[in-house]
């Protein structure tokens, strides 16, 4: 029995089974991927479903699994190289290793404070970290092209569509979610590496098909739902608040983790801060009283019995809204809140504005299709309406939300009060 053998590391995940990390082992023993395991991978949303506590840390692993089911398949068809192979696979163990203290939800404010998301701070981070690279046996220099999107195989990691890590968070947020796994096996047996692109042979058209619309389908029920959306913009704005008021450092916010956050929150000396912080803790959110809706879909959220005001305007006035750097940066947003509680006459700190997800994400990137004979195709060839479909669902679920607590909530959303805010909204833009 070799070494290699007596000394194999399994980790065993719920979704993919066994993960065999033996060769990564130094790349995972340090705290920058340690540092992983306390940070959710859906931020706040275990707010509404208690069990989507899954980490970073363990998508990660779960897309090196992935990772190294589509390689192996990929080296014997000759599209990459053995080496090639474990560069793949060790981007997609660290591609979240950027990520900072409730994933997305802080990349709004890193951005307006220091300009970086979590790709750029993943990239600054491997530049320190050459030793445990170099003890896996690879280039330091060649990984960071992953990061840096220079070497085109960072696709097979994270392609929008087809990416092995785009794979795992959607099964896996699924799974803690509303309890469904897409099928994926299919797809992947069937995704190639051809001419610098990642392609499909057209026998797994209709499951690639499948999988945007799931992706759509978890926008919809899971990303986008309402209460997710305000709980999120409730933790955006502390933590924009808590860096402001503690004068944090770049460096020291990325590498914390959620409950230093919470902890930092909970004992601020600024008595607003640890308001609200209880409240998130207590889950007392805001609540919507006025919403700003494309005209058409104004109908959807209508409930008679609450006390909210739904405002339809158009597809170019929504647009313009989404567009909107005041609906972008948190500073921006605070300063929006605080004219629009002294228009309805409510106390400082008692409006949340919730700005609209960007259609974008209902924009899915075209799959290449490969076709029999060496040609190849766009699954928008075939499915025009497919595409035009999803960008409907993306106007329907575009909504700007003036939130306030259940005590002011009947103040703010009558209706002239509401109509009059929407109009400084639009003088705004």
């Amino acid at each position: 029995m070799t070494s290699q053998s007596k000394n194999k590391k399994l980790i065993y995940d719920p979704l993919w089974g066994l993960v065999d990390v033996t060769q990564f082992i130094p790349m995972i023993d340090i705290p920058q991927f340690q540092a992983l395991g306390f940070k959710y991978q859906l931020g706040v949303t275990h707010l509404l479903f208690p069990a989507a506590t899954h980490t970073r840390k363990e998508h990660s692993f779960g897309a090196l699994k992935r990772t190294q089911i589509l390689t192996e398949k990929w080296v014997k068809r000759g599209f990459i190289k053995e080496k090639e192979a474990k560069l793949m696979q060790a981007y997609a163990l660290w591609h979240d290793l950027g990520h900072g203290p409730f994933s997305h939800v802080v990349e709004s404010v890193t951005k307006e404070l220091w300009n970086h998301d979590h790709d750029q701070n993943g990239a600054k981070i491997i530049d320190n970290l050459k030793k445990p690279v170099t003890e896996v046996g690879l280039d330091i220099k060649e990984l960071k092209k992953f990061f840096t999107k220079e070497n085109p195989l960072y696709l097979g990691v994270h392609d929008k569509n087809l990416g092995t890590e785009k794979l795992d968070y959607l099964s896996r947020d699924a799974y803690y979610t509303i309890g469904e796994i897409p099928g994926v096996e299919y797809v992947t047996e069937h995704t190639y590496f051809i001419d610098k692109k990642i392609m499909i042979d057209e026998k797994a058209i209709d499951n690639a098909k499948a999988l945007q619309d799931f992706y759509v389908k978890m926008f919809k029920t899971v990303y986008l739902r309402k209460n997710s959306s305000i709980a999120q913009r409730m933790m955006q704005k502390m933590m924009f608040d808590l860096i402001n008021l503690e004068k944090i450092k770049e460096s020291e916010m990325w590498a914390m983790r959620d409950f230093e956050i919470l902890s930092r929150l909970i004992n601020s000396k600024d008595k607003n801060l640890r308001e609200s912080v209880n409240k998130f803790l207590d889950r007392d959110l805001p609540r919507t009283a006025i919403a700003l809706k494309i005209n058409r879909f104004t109908k959807i959220d209508e409930v008679q019995y609450k006390s909210q005001t739904i405002i339809g305007v158009s597809e170019n006035q929504m647009k313009s809204l989404g567009a909107s750097p005041i609906l972008e940066s948190p500073s921006q947003l605070k300063k929006l809140e605080q004219e629009i509680a002294k228009m309805a006459k409510l106390p400082d700190n008692s409006i949340l504005v919730v700005p609209p997800t960007s259609q974008d994400r209902f924009v899915p990137k075209d799959i290449d299709i490969y076709v029999s004979g060496n040609s190849c195709a766009k699954l928008s060839d075939y499915f025009k309406d497919h595409y035009r479909s999803i960008e409907e669902e993306g106007k329907s679920y575009a909504v700007v939300r003036v939130c306030t607590f259940k005590e002011y909530r009947d103040k703010l959303s009558d209706k002239i009060i509401a109509e009059e805010i929407k109009d400084y909204l639009f003088s705004l833009l």
